[in-house]
């Protein structure tokens, strides 16, 4: 029975250094590969990789604070253009009320230099009567000049108050 002990010892012992030696030689392994040129390149690469995805990411925040900014000046521009257009359709409605104003005032215009054409006329007529009643004696420049300052006097009030209503 001792040596059946013993033997389970030394097996025991014998399974230990295996394994042992096994972890070591696995380590050993791994420890050269990772100091190896390759892993060592792929470690760079892998940390280039990442300082490139940094970078990137970084631009990409910067762009779309850019774009934002962007966007918003352009909203702000929209909504100027759109007052803009208001008040341009305002200044429209404005000129063609001043337009049409001008024109009813030309209207107005033309009625009174008819009017007054048509009051000389009658001022001629008069005076044409007055001088073939008094026998031609009258100066016609005279009695024109006399007639003048009565037929301003009396047209002149008329033609404002038709301007004013």
């Amino acid at each position: 029975m001792g040596d059946h002990r013993l033997l389970k010892w030394l097996l025991l012992v014998v399974v230990v250094v295996v394994v042992v030696a096994f972890l070591l030689v696995t380590t050993i392994i791994f420890a050269v590969q990772a100091n190896s040129k390759a892993c060592k390149d792929g470690l760079r690469a892998e940390q280039e990789c990442r300082n490139g995805t940094h970078f990137l990411e970084h631009q990409l925040r910067r762009a779309q604070e850019v774009l934002q900014g962007t966007e918003t000046q352009a909203a702000i521009c929209n909504q100027t253009v759109v007052t803009l257009r208001a008040s341009l359709e305002m200044a429209k409605a404005d000129s063609r009320e001043q337009l049409a104003r001008v024109q009813e005032l030309e209207g107005e215009t033309a009625a009174l230099k008819q009017q007054l054409q048509n009051a000389l006329a009658e001022v001629e007529r008069l005076r044409q009567r007055n001088d073939g009643a008094s026998g031609g004696n009258n100066d016609p420049a005279s009695s024109a000049n006399a007639l003048s300052p009565l037929v301003a006097a009396v047209f002149l009030p008329l033609g404002l108050w038709d301007l004013q209503a």
